[in-house]
């Protein structure tokens, strides 16, 4: 004799027989009920957020920080984020210094260089010209793409661009190369900083072997006497350079004057 079809009635009232079996032995063994119902997908994560500055602090994204964006600043400003390879302008440092503002360089991706491309400066590197006899932009143009991460800072008058190299280097440890068609005048004024040691030469081999000696952080270069490919290798070289300390004689303070025909 063939047994009687199940009814839904019949399927519904077993069903809800075993669910309360579960449930009721669910607080006994320390269980749970899992619904046969599937989850939906979590959403993923959002992204972490860019590292903000610390409390009273500005972020700036501009590639030249001059005076007049700091002066924009809000006055209870106490620190400012800039980009790794940021220029700072003379008149920015002391406009920060004025506002009491900290400048602060973020660190900059460390990436390998892809095949061929020159490999970037371990520290700042800065590319300048005045005083030169017919246009140079395309040479230091040359310069700045043979150093990966240089600068070329804006022309001007002898005395400002040696200025500014100087501030650059004693901020901020950079070295770099000036391009004059007054190479002597101009490496006579840049070592009267205390932060540049100046060399020049007429040709890349001597230029080379006196900024080793000096352990020089800008050479001086005048366009005229050495081709463009001379002055591309100089640079590079430059930046690579681990010359050391310079020479006692050269970080030693001054003797003082011995004489007595005048006042001291």
């Amino acid at each position: 004799m063939a047994a009687a079809p199940f009814t839904p009635e019949m399927i519904a009232g077993v069903v809800r027989e075993v669910l309360r079996r579960i449930r009721a032995e669910a607080p006994a063994t320390g269980g749970s009920i899992v619904s046969a119902t599937p989850s939906p997908p979590a959403s993923p994560a959002p992204p972490a957020a860019a590292a903000a500055p610390a409390s009273g602090g500005s972020l700036l994204a501009e590639k030249v920080v001059t005076a007049a964006l700091l002066a924009r600043l809000p006055v209870d400003i106490r620190s400012v984020l800039v980009r790794a390879d940021a220029v700072l302008t003379p008149s920015a440092r002391d406009q920060a210094r004025e506002m009491g503002i900290e400048v602060v360089r973020s660190q900059a991706e460390q990436t390998s260089p892809r095949p061929g491309q020159v490999p970037a400066s371990p520290r700042p590197f800065v590319v300048a010209y005045a005083d030169c006899q017919g246009d140079v932009g395309a040479r230091c143009a040359g310069i700045v793409r043979a150093v990966r991460g240089a600068q070329q800072l804006p022309a001007s008058g002898l005395a400002d661009v040696v200025g500014a190299l100087a501030s650059h280097a004693l901020g901020d440890g950079a070295r770099g190369v000036l391009l004059t068609s007054r190479p002597h005048a101009a490496t006579a004024l840049a070592n009267r900083s205390k932060s540049l040691r100046a060399v020049t030469a007429r040709d890349p081999a001597t230029l080379l072997a006196a900024a080793s000696e000096c352990a020089a952080n800008l050479l001086v270069i005048n366009p005229r006497e050495l081709s463009a490919f001379h002055c591309e290798r100089l640079a590079r070289e430059l930046s690579r350079a681990n010359w050391g300390d310079p020479p006692p004689e050269l970080s030693a303070a001054p003797a003082p004057c011995a004489c007595s025909s005048h006042p001291h």
